[in-house]
This record gives C-alpha cells, sequence and structure tokens, in this order.
C-alpha cells in the first residue's frame, strides 16, 4: 500500500534489502557453511533467488506505474539475468567463485535498480 512521499513502494524497499541480504550471504558463504550448513545447499540457494526476484517484480511495475521511467529496466532485468543464471542457470564445474561473482552483480544491479524506482517515485509524487 502507497501511504506517502516518503513511502512510495514498500516492496522496494523489501526488495533492496533481500538483494543485500543475498549478496552478503553469498560474499560470506565460506563463514556460513561453519555456522550454518542447511543454508549451504543449492535448494537453499534458489529459494532465496526466488524470494529477491518474485516480490522484485511488482515492486518495479508499482514504481514504474508511477514514473513510467524506463531506466529501472536497464538495471534490473540484468541483475535478475545474472541472478537466475547463477541459481539455476550455470553448467556444472563452472566453480563456486564465477556462480559468487554473477550471484553478487546481479543484487547488485537489483539493488540499483530498487534505490532507483523509490527514488523516481517520490520525486514524481512531489512534482
Amino acid at each position: 500500500m502507497i501511504t506517502g512521499a516518503d513511502d512510495t513502494n514498500v516492496f522496494d524497499r523489501l526488495c533492496a534489502g533481500l538483494a543485500v541480504g543475498c549478496s552478503l550471504h553469498c560474499l560470506q558463504a565460506f563463514w556460513l557453511l561453519s555456522v550454518a550448513p542447511p543454508l549451504a545447499g543449492e535448494a537453499a540457494h534458489r529459494i532465496m533467488a526466488l524470494c529477491v526476484v518474485v516480490p522484485g517484480v511488482p515492486a518495479m511495475v508499482l514504481g514504474w506505474r508511477r514514473h513510467r521511467s524506463g531506466r529501472i529496466w536497464i538495471w534490473v532485468l540484468p541483475g535478475w539475468s545474472l541472478l537466475l543464471l547463477a541459481r539455476f542457470g550455470t553448467a556444472p564445474g563452472l566453480g563456486e567463485i564465477f556462480e559468487t561473482f554473477l550471484t553478487a552483480g546481479g543484487c547488485a544491479l537489483i539493488w540499483v535498480a530498487h534505490q532507483l524506482n523509490r527514488t523516481l517515485a517520490y520525486w514524481h509524487h512531489r512534482s
């Protein structure tokens, strides 16, 4: 629900936070392997990727419907693609480091897109 100019899209805040959490998990994987082994499975990583992408779709659409700027799609579509490629599409044997860079890069692009979406919606509301 949109409640005002300062809170234009709650989904954007949620999704930006999920993207950061995903990146932190990915970059801290070796530490997390020793602390929480169940979080290290492939199924958990796929679920985490879907938790970033699925709520991101309505967040992007809601913001875009307000400001109608296509710039968000330039950031979020490659971000989603990299994240989903890392979790669902990489060939076996490419290595964890390659998947880590794809995931972290994708999440960084997704974070930028959500911040841009919130900013554009905010300033559109103000004008």
